[in-house]
């Protein structure tokens, strides 16, 4: 009988779950395709408003920031999301994937959950802006000649778009990670419990896991930093294009693995039904 989690694996099994999110995005290739371009789409898109030709000169600083993340890290958590939901989807067997997200349910659940990792990821940069601008003044005072820092008025923290996109996936990661947080979006979108609920579980679980906490902060450091590198530079750019959508369908192989013993809800109940006849048919010959 497959218990509902969470419960304690190994490392051995995290490397499972790298293989079986890989095998189902062959399942759905074209499907994890067209959410994996949606987040640079996204991002291109909000960055060609001219809105921020007008506000970011005269504002910059905190407003910079908060648009740059906004531009970047919005597609890009609807991106994760949608993928997690598509991997659920594709991972059973009775209806089309696309076909189970298109209802007003999945649909609101997805805009929910998309938001919450949004904010999470603003909150993560505003934490560290803050940091910054606290130590930074001290320092320049302390190097006494150096001149002063103008406010950035240009979007991205790597110097495209693709290398602005992976360095926000690894601060994702790295949210998740100081959180406690890595099954939380799994966890709202699919059991659509309280926020508070859905925390708690997801902290059980990182701490009956705890080799979860290296694992997702230096992955998260190496995406973070790796397009400022010139020699990683083309490296990154192909990597930025379909690490989202994996990240997603890792997302939920993961919370499926650990909540559920790898088995989904069609699946349990029917071992479930069968228990039942086994134990009424048991009565039935006693």
């Amino acid at each position: 009988m497959h218990g509902f989690g969470p419960r304690a694996l190994t490392p051995s099994d995290g490397w499972d779950w790298l293989i079986q999110a890989w095998q189902l995005l062959r399942r759905r290739p074209g499907l994890f395709l067209a959410i994996a371009l949606f987040a640079p789409s996204g991002s291109a898109s909000l960055l060609a408003l001219p809105v921020w030709e007008w506000w970011l000169p005269l504002l910059g600083g905190w407003v910079t920031l908060i648009a740059t993340v906004f531009c970047y890290g919005l597609p890009l958590s609807l991106t994760v999301t949608l993928a997690c939901g598509i991997a659920r989807a594709a991972n059973r067997k009775h209806s089309p994937a696309l076909k189970q997200l298109l209802n007003w349910t999945a649909f609101k659940a997805l805009i929910r959950t998309s938001l919450f990792l949004f904010a999470l990821l603003l909150q993560g940069y505003l934490v560290v802006y803050w940091v910054q601008d606290q130590l930074l003044p001290a320092d320049l005072a302390a190097a006494g000649d150096l001149p002063p820092i103008a406010p950035p008025t240009t979007f991205g923290i790597a110097s495209t778009l693709l290398g602005t996109q992976l360095s926000v996936l690894g601060s994702i990661l790295l949210v998740l990670q100081v959180l406690l947080a890595g099954f939380i979006i799994p966890l709202q979108l699919f059991r659509e419990l309280p926020l508070s609920v859905c925390w708690r579980r997801s902290v059980l679980a990182m701490q009956l896991n705890p080799w979860l906490f290296p694992t997702l902060g230096l992955s998260g450091l190496a995406l973070l930093i790796l397009p400022f590198f010139d020699l990683f530079a083309i490296p990154a750019q192909v990597l930025a294009l379909p690490l989202p959508a994996y990240l997603g369908v890792l997302l939920y192989v993961a919370w499926n693995d650990v909540f559920q013993g790898g088995a989904e809800e069609d699946e349990i109940l029917e071992i479930q039904d069968q228990w039942r006849a086994s134990v009424s048919s048991g009565s039935i010959s006693r």
